[in-house]
């Protein structure tokens, strides 16, 4: 027993590593554009963060968490629990070195793909490639399309937002902005319902409760005129400011925007940290590797550790990535920002519902270059961005060869002193 707790806290503390950088890189994802567009300060940014990063592993981070487990490498392969746990070990320490020596130096990269390389690398190192599930591991490749699904989405909402709401007119610009901007907010609101309620046991609940469906119809319009409501004061108070009062009335609900975004990261996000772990704890919890992991409960403290290891990465390091998305890739305006933060919100929130582990960074990275395009290429810092994008295609192989590189040295250290 004491053998059995002594790895389980080491896996922890390997959790919490993860998480922790976790937490200082993806902050960027949610906060970079209120930060860049000035809706929120940054000190203020990190505090929500942190506490909704938390609430979002907690709540909707179980999802995620099992598609990683049992989906990316076959882990009744690994006839040896032993060499398994260590491959899980030296997977949180390496994905954990990856994402720290990123944030170091301002790039943002996907914690999502540093432990999938992880996986891969101890798969590779232990059972060769044919414990890879490459069917799964192809249907995640899938997903990694997320920026240019972000983009596009961004790139459609300022153009939705033109559209129906800027006007020549600054009178008429509020009075559209009255009308259509508690649709856009109201959306937004609907999507992180869904994703609360589908990610927990209220679920199965409300599909077989009829006239919870009924309470929920009742409740929309409810919604709608409290936003509507909202936005007629917002539009009163900023009428004299000029071309730039509705700018002002998007500021507010950027800073809602942001905070359901950094709700989503917390839900997605925290599974690259607990994920391992998982593994480790049903090893040690059935005795075996061919245990149903996917069938497992997750424990609630796996799923805090996670979740406290990003808050306190975002309170510690958050601030060195949000100058690169948030004012070195292109010019954020408080409109535009709210449209990058709702496309993110959108792609990740729903990647959480169905399980999909869907990188947070390249969503918030497209949806960025979408509003950005909205404007013309030549808004958009292209040196950079091409510097993002090389350090995303090595992420994988990268991690996946420094896992191995760990796996050797903790199997040596085990067989010289254990």
């Amino acid at each position: 027993m004491c053998g059995v707790t002594l790895v389980l806290i080491l896996a922890a503390c390997g959790a919490f590593f993860v998480a922790f950088n976790n937490g200082a890189n993806d902050v960027a994802n949610a906060f970079a554009s209120a930060v860049g567009s000035k809706a929120l300060k940054i000190k203020h940014a990190l505090l929500i963060a942190a506490a909704l990063n938390l609430a979002g592993a907690i709540i909707l981070g179980s999802n995620v968490s099992k598609t990683l487990v049992d989906g990316i490498i076959n882990i009744r392969c690994f006839g040896d629990a032993s060499l398994c746990v260590t491959g899980m070990l030296a997977c949180l320490i390496a994905s954990g070195c990856f994402i720290f020596i990123a944030t170091h130096t301002g790039l943002p990269v996907s914690s999502t793909h540093a432990i999938v390389g992880g996986l891969i690398g101890v798969a590779a190192a232990t059972n060769g490639l044919a414990a890879i599930n490459w069917k799964s591991f192809l249907a995640l490749a899938l997903s990694w399309f997320t920026p240019f699904l972000a983009a596009t989405c961004s790139f459609c909402t300022v153009k939705l937002i033109k559209l129906t709401i800027y006007r020549r007119d600054q009178r008429e610009t509020m009075r559209c902005a009255r009308n259509w901007l508690p649709i856009f907010a109201s959306s937004v609101a609907i999507i992180i319902f869904i994703a609360i309620v589908h990610g927990t046991k209220l679920w199965s609940k409300l599909t077989h409760f009829p006239g919870a469906r009924w309470i929920i119809l009742m409740c929309l319009p409810l919604m709608h005129m409290t936003l509507r409501e909202a936005t007629r004061r917002l539009t009163i108070k900023f009428a004299n400011r000029g071309e730039f009062g509705i700018e002002h009335v998007f500021r507010r609900f950027q800073a809602g925007t942001s905070c359901l975004l950094g709700f989503a990261i917390g839900s997605n996000d925290v599974a690259n940290s607990i994920a391992p772990v998982i593994i480790i704890y049903c090893i040690e919890k059935f005795g075996t590797t061919s245990a149903s992991f996917a069938g497992d409960s997750i424990p609630i403290w796996m799923l805090a550790i996670g979740g406290c290891g990003m808050s306190i990465g975002v309170l510690s390091l958050g601030h060195k990535v949000i100058g690169t998305l948030g004012k070195n890739i292109t010019l954020l305006t408080n409109s535009k920002g709210f449209s990058a933060d709702f496309s993110t919100a959108a792609t990740i929130i729903l990647a959480s519902v169905f399980g999909m582990p869907v990188s947070s960074t390249h969503a918030a990275t497209g949806a960025i270059i979408g509003v950005g395009i909205e404007s013309g290429l030549r808004e958009l810092n292209l040196r950079l961005l091409l510097k993002i994008f090389t350090a995303w295609l090595i992420t994988v192989p990268a991690s996946a060869i420094f896992t191995i590189f760990i796996y050797f040295i903790l199997r040596l250290v085990t067989l010289l002193f254990f």
